[in-house]
């Protein structure tokens, strides 16, 4: 089974600046090297949203699944992500997130019972509180048969 007790679990807040050294990185990593990506109020790309956790916290903790505990329960898959932009993410933009469990949830397949964990982090202007973008992340684990 699944583990349910996770589903609506509130990970906490974290602040981040958006620096401007890991934007233009990340978008060679992603082999998307457009000069928009570089400088002082650049755009991010369409996917740094997902790494902003990673790169500038300067408040708070980066919480998410317990990896180490779903790992026992089978192997590991990157699932779907989506994003929802209010406003584009820019360099030098102070936000403050707050992450979620937004779902839990498993499907029987023939070979294999697929349990499925969305993570959502809303990520808000730190100042206005506007919403900025929301990402949603989901972790498929190939659970073992007992």
């Amino acid at each position: 089974m699944a583990l349910d007790e996770l589903k609506g679990r509130d990970l906490g807040t974290q602040r981040v600046v958006i620096e401007r050294a890991p934007v233009p990185v990340f978008a060679r990593a992603v082999t998307d090297d457009h000069p928009a990506y570089r400088g002082d109020r650049a755009p991010v790309p369409p996917t740094f949203p997902f790494v902003m956790a990673y790169w500038g916290t300067v408040d708070g903790e980066v919480a998410g699944l317990p990896i180490g505990e779903l790992r026992k329960r089978g192997m590991i898959l990157h699932g779907e992500q989506e994003f929802e932009y209010h406003r584009w993410p820019k360099v030098g933009d102070v936000l403050e997130g707050r992450r979620t469990i937004a779902d839990v949830y498993e499907r029987e397949t023939s070979s294999a019972r697929m349990e499925f964990y969305v993570m959502q982090t809303d990520w808000r202007d730190a100042e206005s509180g506007e919403p900025v973008v929301s990402d949603r992340f989901t972790l498929i684990v190939r659970a073992k048969r007992s």
